[in-house]
């Protein structure tokens, strides 16, 4: 279960990412000192990046040392979706962000659906 929260946290931690990102033009322009006014556009998104690379890659870590059963890598299914949104995010700006924001929460449920669905049938 830590393994899921972990990966769940570094997931979610993302959305305020994207929403900061979204509205980087208009924090900046209004002085606000957010992490993407301070980091910048392409440290956001690079921050981003990492945070979605390091969920997915705690789960094969996970699995190697006996901590989550094999059926817990399920999650890897979603990758499709975050490959997707990883490009929105790295390509896109402003208003154009507003759909990736929905697909970032749903990646998060669905990356937890199939930890949940995948431990259940593939116990060990």
């Amino acid at each position: 279960m830590i393994v899921l929260a972990a990966c769940v946290v570094l997931l979610a931690a993302g959305l305020p990412l994207i929403a900061r990102l979204r509205a980087l033009d208009e924090d900046a322009a209004a002085g606000r000192r957010t992490v993407a006014t301070l980091l910048g556009a392409t440290g956001t998104r690079v921050a981003y990046s990492t945070l979605v690379v390091l969920a997915y890659a705690v789960l094969p870590l996970a699995w190697a040392v006996g901590a989550i059963p094999t059926g817990a890598l399920a999650p890897y299914l979603s990758a499709p979706l975050a490959f997707r949104l990883g490009d929105v995010v790295s390509h896109r700006s402003g208003a154009a962000l507003g759909p990736a924001l929905r697909e970032g929460a749903v990646l998060v449920v669905l990356f937890a659906a199939l930890y949940a669905a995948g431990s259940a049938l593939l116990p060990s």
